[in-house]
C-alpha cells in the first residue's frame, strides 16, 4: 500500500458522487476477506466502500462472529463472519514495515479466534490468540493468497 491509497482503482466513491460511499478516515472501518472477488472488502456504516488487494489498519481488533463460525462448522461452507476493525493507516508500506510483525491466521475449523503463526503444524491447543494489534497489514500474495501481518502487543492487551 502506498501513501496515496485514495487513488486505488477499486474505491466505490470513485464511481459515484453519493456521499454515503465516502470513507471517513477519522472513523473505524471493518475489513474482511471477500470470498467472491478474492480481495478484501472495506465496510463503514454498514456499506461496502472499497474493495482492495491490500490495506493497513491501526488500533485494530480481530473479530470473529460466534454464530457465523457455528454456521460454518455445521454447514461445512464458508461465510463471512470474521474480519479486522480499525482505522486506515496510510503510513505503512513495504519500505517502512515494522521489523516485529508476525503472521496472523484464522481457520474456523481449527480455531475460535485469529491466532499468531502460519505453521500448519501448530496444534489448536497451542495456538496463541490475537484480539488486538497496534498495526495490521492485510495483503494478497502469490496470486491471491490472503496474508495478515500484525505488530504484536503486550500480553495484557490481548486478553478477551
Amino acid at each position: 500500500m502506498n501513501d496515496d491509497w485514495n487513488t486505488g482503482t477499486l474505491r466505490i466513491d470513485m464511481f459515484t458522487d453519493d456521499k454515503r460511499y465516502k470513507i471517513d478516515e477519522s472513523r473505524k472501518v471493518y475489513v474482511y476477506k471477500n470470498l467472491h472477488r478474492n480481495c478484501y472488502s472495506v465496510r463503514q456504516d454498514g456499506l461496502i466502500k472499497m474493495h482492495t488487494k491490500e490495506i493497513c489498519l491501526w488500533d485494530a481488533s480481530f473479530r470473529v462472529g460466534k454464530k457465523g463460525r457455528e454456521k460454518v462448522l455445521k454447514e461445512k461452507r464458508k461465510n463471512v463472519h470474521a474480519g479486522v476493525s480499525g482505522y486506515i493507516d496510510t503510513g505503512w508500506n513495504m519500505e517502512n514495515r515494522p521489523d516485529n510483525t508476525r503472521c496472523v491466521i484464522y481457520n474456523p475449523y481449527k480455531y475460535e479466534t485469529f491466532v499468531y503463526g502460519s505453521n500448519p503444524a501448530i496444534h489448536a491447543d497451542n495456538a496463541e490468540p490475537i484480539f488486538w494489534s497496534s498495526r495490521v497489514r492485510l495483503t494478497h500474495i502469490d496470486g491471491g493468497k490472503a496474508r495478515i501481518d500484525a505488530v504484536p502487543c503486550i500480553k495484557s492487551a490481548n486478553c478477551y
